[in-house]
């Protein structure tokens, strides 16, 4: 599941926001993985070492960090989503390439590079490898959605054995199909609009609306991927224009929280429930991360400082998740 949006600020931000929704219990928190940061990957048991810091979300899965989304020290932000029965990953490692564990290629991409641009000179060596994220015990089936401090916004789908950058026009991501599939698909909704529509006369009757929001007659309320697909896109093109980077966080819970799925709604044949674990949003020119879990909807802040960037160590930054109320009596 997940949904993911890519949105801007009058002053200039930009800031690529994300749903995470999965069905295995992840418990997330705020990460920090700092400058020069060791890890081995699972294709083929190469040492990296990353050169930048970054923050986003993640948690330990046995001895390795899993981050599903974040910023780094550049202005790079990204997020991977799921693919399910799009994702194709090869068997087994090349040499001279650079193979990774697909849920590793956000932790290489955050780690090394500063811009889009940077990213598209490497990209090419990469070698996606079938490997199954610890824990999880499953190969994840991921696509990614990439913003730069330019207000570039992007995707990789790994379709086919090269991984190739595709320009996202709308700022929208979701899950199956493929993208251009789903930015096809908007062209059956060019009817729904924010304005309200006029009377109609059928003979000598005139039927008026009953309240106001006949214009978005049409909008899908599912929660399937291509449903949450064209509310996103909906609500991101009428939203009021943000101001400034809190007025963009503003924006950006209230679009995804028509696309957020509460506990119940969604149950997998399994019978476990698929539901929106937390919302994260990452602001390419502050370099700050900004979360909220399930239970609480109280919004958490953390900022790449210059003396975050000194530490040698990986770091998970609590978050009460217990709902938090602010008395007034």
């Amino acid at each position: 599941m997940c949904t993911s949006i890519f949105t801007k600020t009058t002053d200039g931000k930009s800031l690529l926001s994300r749903t995470m929704d999965f069905s295995f219990p992840l418990d997330p928190s705020p990460l920090y993985i700092p400058r020069n940061y060791k890890w081995e990957s699972g294709a083929d048991n190469v040492s990296h070492e990353n050169k930048f810091g970054f923050i986003g979300a993640g948690r330990l899965l046995g001895t390795a960090y899993f981050v599903a989304d974040g910023v780094n020290e550049k202005g790079l932000s990204i997020a991977e989503l799921y693919l399910p029965g799009e994702a194709q990953y090869q068997e087994a490692p090349e040499e001279n390439k650079n193979n990774l564990a697909p849920h590793e290629l956000i932790l290489w991409m955050l780690g090394n590079f500063g811009s889009i641009k940077e990213i598209e000179t490497k990209l090419n060596e990469v070698n996606l490898v079938a490997v199954k994220a610890p824990m999880l015990n499953i190969v994840t089936p991921l696509h990614w959605i990439i913003t730069d401090e330019t207000g570039r916004c992007v995707i990789i789908e790994p379709t086919e054995k090269e991984l190739k950058i595709k320009e996202n026009p709308v700022g929208v991501m979701t899950n199956t199909p493929r993208f251009e599939w789903h930015v096809e698909n908007l062209r059956n909704y060019l009817n729904v609009r924010p304005k309200q529509y006029e009377p109609v006369t059928f003979g000598e009757f005139t039927a008026v609306p009953f309240s106001q929001g006949t214009g978005t007659m049409g909008l899908p309320g599912g929660y399937t991927p291509p449903e949450r697909f064209v509310r996103a896109a909906f609500f991101k093109e009428y939203i009021d224009e943000a101001e400034n980077e809190a007025a963009g966080v503003t924006n950006a819970y209230h679009i995804l929280a028509t696309v957020r799925i509460p506990k119940g709604i969604v149950v997998t044949q399994e019978g476990a429930q698929d539901y929106s674990q937390y919302v994260g949003t990452m602001c390419n020119q502050s370099r700050s991360y900004y979360f909220n879990s399930y239970d609480n909807s109280q919004i958490a802040k953390v900022t790449i400082t210059d003396d975050l960037l000194e530490v040698d160590k990986p770091i998970s930054f609590l978050v009460d998740k217990t709902e938090t109320f602010k008395s007034l009596n």
